[in-house]
């Protein structure tokens, strides 16, 4: 069964089930490397006889890493006889054979609807900037028909059907390529203290419109200034995402910030990007403020850090009225004049024109950045803050 590229319909429609947090973890000895954010689930299949491979980019070294898959969302368990990781050399092939990973000890894992799991630590040395292969095998039999998915990866993914390609440097041709990424949830490997800063937000931080394979977001730029600082950046931005309010695909900052920010091993700093869709959807810049303020106090007890940037602007897009540039001057006005926060990145300022994106930043739907747009806004981040 070849898997499928898929678009989630973002409607206004409330998401009633929580997720648990993902597989708890100390903030030391380990920080996440890489990390993202399942936003839906999706019927597959059904998967069985099936290989995943899939890319990720770490964002902080070690000699150690361990993989964290969630099944959050999902309405099947998720029956994996292998799961492997290795570093990628050029579309699905490794360097070497990749490494195959325990849970507990066992090569399989089952992780039921709605849950976690952490591999058991695996030697396997990384640099900041390591592109590395993830493949997870469903076995025949597993029978999954309900899989979690992040839907804007930015990398390709590879699937091989009717095929184990995990243990495999070079594996038989793939059967498709697909545009989600599912069940791995971070990687993290060994640091000595809390390492990594999580990038919280909506598809400015997911990185619409970036270029595939090319790591334009601006977590990504972001990671490449302060991987020097020994710190880890994590991209938790979906889609669509608002602060206050749940919808199709894209559960709320508020409903998912224990699960996808304050649960992230080593997490030490918050940049959140928040608010435009909020606003867009027509909450108040007084109801955002105070949603951002139980946001930090949450964060604060936490002992995490969190930085607030201003709300870009959108003019030119159907939804970015006179209204919306009402609250959003609002609520930039009180981001700036300083908040509970441990202050805050200047987005608006790095790419705005007023109401308008500055022309030569506007990938062209006058809300997103191209990847000029959005070094600048990575660039905006004080670094003395995090």
């Amino acid at each position: 069964m070849k898997i499928r590229r898929f678009a989630v319909a973002l409607l206004g429609v409330a998401i009633l089930v929580a997720a648990p947090a993902r597989a708890s973890a100390p903030a030391a000895p380990w920080s996440a490397s890489w990390g993202t954010a399942q936003g839906t689930a999706i019927a597959v299949g059904p998967w069985q006889d099936e290989t995943l491979r899939m890319v990720v980019r770490t964002s902080l070294g070690g000699s150690q890493i361990r993989v964290h898959l969630a099944n959050t969302f999902a309405t099947s368990a998720a029956s994996l006889a292998h799961v492997s990781v290795g570093v990628q050399k050029n579309g699905p092939a490794t360097w070497n054979t990749p490494v195959e990973l325990t849970f507990a000890g066992a090569a399989s894992v089952t992780i039921a609807p709605g849950a976690a799991v952490v591999s058991d630590p695996a030697s396997l040395a990384v640099a900041a900037g390591t592109r590395l292969l993830v493949s997870v095998y469903a076995a025949p039999g597993a029978n999954i028909t309900s899989a979690p998915v992040h839907q804007l990866p930015q990398e390709v993914e590879y699937n091989y059907n009717g095929y184990d390609a995990s243990g495999q440097a070079t594996p038989a041709p793939y059967t498709n390529t697909f545009a989600f990424s599912s069940y791995i949830a971070a990687i993290d490997v060994n640091t000595t203290a809390a390492s990594t800063i999580v990038a919280a937000g909506d598809s400015i931080t997911d990185g619409t419109n970036a270029v595939v394979d090319a790591d334009t977001r601006w977590p990504d730029y972001l990671a490449a200034r302060v991987a020097p600082l020994g710190y880890g950046v994590v991209n938790a931005g979906i889609v669509a995402d608002q602060v206050t309010a749940d919808v199709s695909g894209a559960p709320s900052l508020t409903s998912r910030w224990l699960r996808d920010v304050l649960s992230v091993p080593g997490v030490r700093t918050v940049v959140d990007q928040g608010g435009i869709n909020d606003l867009r959807a027509g909450v108040t810049a007084a109801q955002l403020e105070s949603a951002q303020t139980t946001l930090i106090g949450q964060a604060h007890a936490a002992g995490v850090r969190v930085l607030l940037t201003t709300i870009t602007p959108c003019a030119g897009q159907s939804l970015c009225t006179s209204s919306f540039e009402s609250a959003r001057q609002a609520y930039n006005a009180w981001v700036r004049a300083g908040t509970s926060a441990d202050g805050f990145a200047d987005f608006d300022a790095a790419i705005g024109n007023g109401a308008a994106l500055a022309t030569a930043y506007d990938s062209g739907d006058h809300i997103h950045p191209d990847a000029a747009g959005y070094e600048l806004l990575a660039a905006a981040v004080n670094t003395a803050l995090l």
